[in-house]
């Protein structure tokens, strides 16, 4: 009975399917695919990996069970088979194997890794592998609240280059071919074995020069077939850095192949590099990937690409494919060096190409919806951009959690700019609890789906918002955010001796995060307090200038008597509204407010208990 790896190595070859497509497109760890071909691993872990690589490699059902008894598992149909079933427990296990088992399994317990996006809105998190570069994680608001203490109304969003962690599909057309013959051999088609890291060479960054390096692309096809992939992308790239009139930047070809993320870190860092070029072809297929060591990216986990993400077979469109992929190449140059607004133009000069490959058109899509808010401002116009160009690559890429979060948040910001925000915080809960129940571990959508349903504050909106906020006290207790917002929440539900102790909280572990005061001071004013409540109103008047904190401060100076201080803090808040979001003027209580300054010039308190209660319902 032939062995799993023999058998394996069989199907492969006749699929004519790299190592690389067949991890990409069923999870299983490249590595691990390796192991089993050569050998090192004879029987493996889990009988799911072999089903999914049987309807990868179209395999018969004879084929599949045949497989399937290599590898020690039952067949799907019992009655085919009349040889002796081989267990992963059978006696004739060697201790090689024992090892090659476990170190499967620790394979197998790692996730695999793309790159994805979750700016400065935006919040990145990150559960990379151990073979990714670090990330940086970078936050601010996209929108205050203050009159309902939603100062951190946080809309996170990712920023994660596509192609660092997974290649992406370009076309080039092969070389001239020649016949075999006893003069010209047919070149033996290499394995998938990973080329050893770079060593030191003397192509580095000069002083005053940007460095992008290609590295030759690993070929896994018979010579006929072998063509200059890096030099016909440099040809690309070249032409769009003259166009863009880049004279400090030079590109060099590496001289070894590049065949994981790692080792393109290890170029990067060795020739001082902003970019590095590398990848892989196959049967006229090409994919092409980038890496880059100052993006603020985030890699999240995307177990298993869809169909659309695999490469395509070279055609007539092999100048445009090019230029797009040069385009995107010079796109990801310029966000390495803080040009957003340069990386924007790029990017949308490539969608105006019309990709065709839908893993390119659905990145561009990604980071065209990702930088128009962030350069153009956070405006009802750009938000509604940036959800549409999400929604384009989410019809390609249904799968991408980063690009489904990002609308998600980009809802919220849209529902908190609008009058009438039932419809988008709505959608904001939909795409958020996706993510959620594909991430459970992570935080940041949780905290932004309990804001939308504090926000909504629908029947039982409240009680979900806190169970969202329990989440992310459990799971980060030292988030201040947990605490926070859990604290809005317990003050509409009139939970004193909860707000005042996450209150407490937010302010042990963030001592300078200011909008805590503003919260104490709505929190003790709305519940008839005054006395406590004036200190913390002063804070927070005191840092912050716009204006936007003083209707807390006149809830509470009038229940002091202090009249006319009132209706000055409240004729300012009123002129902070007009200056800064005019048309949502009915939103932030103008018409209310109007009426309490006339009240307060009267010498009269216009915040009775039942107006207090309603202030601190929402």
């Amino acid at each position: 009975m032939p062995t799993f790896g023999e058998l394996l190595n069989q199907y492969i070859e006749r699929a004519g399917i790299t190592d690389a497509e067949l991890a990409r497109s069923t999870g299983v760890q490249r590595q691990t695919i390796f192991r089993w071909k050569e050998g090192l691993t004879t029987r493996p872990r889990y009988r799911e990996d072999v089903l999914r690589i049987a309807a990868k490699l179209r395999l018969s059902a004879v084929e599949r069970d045949a497989l399937l008894l290599a590898g020690g598992f039952a067949p799907e149909d019992p009655t085919t088979v009349t040889t002796r079933l081989v267990t992963p427990h059978d006696e004739n296990l060697a201790n090689g194997e024992k090892q090659g088992a476990r170190d499967e399994r620790h394979e197998a317990s790692a996730p695999q890794h793309s790159e994805t996006q979750y700016s400065e809105t935006p919040q990145a998190v990150s559960e990379a592998t151990s073979t990714l570069p670090p990330t940086a994680q970078r936050r601010s608001r996209l929108i205050e609240r203050p009159q309902v203490m939603l100062s951190v109304a946080i809309v996170l969003m990712l920023t994660v280059a596509l192609a660092g962690a997974w290649l992406l599909p370009v076309i080039f057309p092969p070389a001239p071919t020649t016949t075999p013959s006893a003069a010209h051999p047919p070149t033996p088609v290499p394995t998938a074995t990973p080329a050893p890291a770079p060593t030191p060479t003397s192509i580095a960054a000069q002083p005053g020069e940007r460095l992008i390096v290609i590295a030759p692309f690993v070929g896994y096809t018979s010579s006929d077939l072998q063509f200059n992939v890096a030099g016909r992308i440099r040809e690309a790239v070249e032409e769009e850095l003259r166009r863009a009139e880049l004279n400090d930047v030079r590109i060099a070809i590496w001289p070894e192949p590049i065949t994981e993320p790692a080792q393109a870190d290890a170029v990067l860092a060795t020739a001082g590099a902003v970019l590095a070029i590398w990848g892989e072809y196959d049967a006229g297929r090409v994919r092409a990937g980038l890496s880059a060591p100052t993006l603020d990216d985030t890699y999240w986990v995307n177990p298993v690409d869809t169909p659309s993400a695999l490469p395509l077979v070279i055609n007539q469109e092999v100048p445009r494919d090019a230029r797009i992929f040069a385009l995107y190449a010079l796109g990801s140059y310029f966000r390495t060096i803080d040009e957003p607004a340069k990386a924007l133009a790029v990017f949308e000069r490539a969608l105006a190409q019309s990709p065709t490959d839908a893993t390119m058109l659905a990145t561009l899509h990604f980071y065209v919806g990702l930088l128009t808010p962030q350069l153009h401002g956070y405006t009802p116009q750009t938000l509604t951009r940036a959800i549409e160009h999400y929604g384009a690559a989410l019809a390609l890429q249904p799968d991408w959690e980063n690009a489904r979060y990002n609308r998600g948040t980009t809802y919220l910001g849209r529902a908190l700019l609008a009058l009438d925000e039932r419809d988008d915080l709505d959608a904001a809960i939909a795409d958020l609890s996706t993510v959620i129940e594909r991430r459970p571990a992570r935080v940041d959508p949780l905290v932004n789906r309990g804001i939308a349903y504090y926000q909504r504050n629908g029947d039982g909106d409240l009680e979900r918002a806190r169970a969202d906020f329990d989440r992310v006290v459990a799971q980060q207790p030292q988030d201040y955010r947990g605490y926070y917002h859990r604290a809005l929440v317990e003050i509409r539900t009139g939970d004193t001796v909860g707000w005042q102790a996450d209150l407490a909280q937010v302010q042990a572990v963030a001592p300078t995060y200011a909008p805590a005061n503003n919260a104490l001071c709505w929190g003790y004013g709305t519940a008839g307090d005054p006395t406590t409540a004036l200190p913390y109103c002063d804070a927070a008047v005191t840092a912050d200038t716009t204006g936007a904190s003083l209707d807390s401060r006149a809830i509470t100076l009038a229940q002091l008597g202090r009249y006319a201080e009132a209706a000055a803090d409240l004729r300012a808040y009123l002129a902070w509204v007009r200056a800064t979001y005019p048309t949502l003027y009915p939103k932030y209580r103008g018409p209310q407010v109007e009426g309490w300054i006339e009240q307060l010039d009267q010498q009269e308190n216009p915040f009775t208990p039942a107006v207090l209660e309603a202030l601190r319902k929402g």
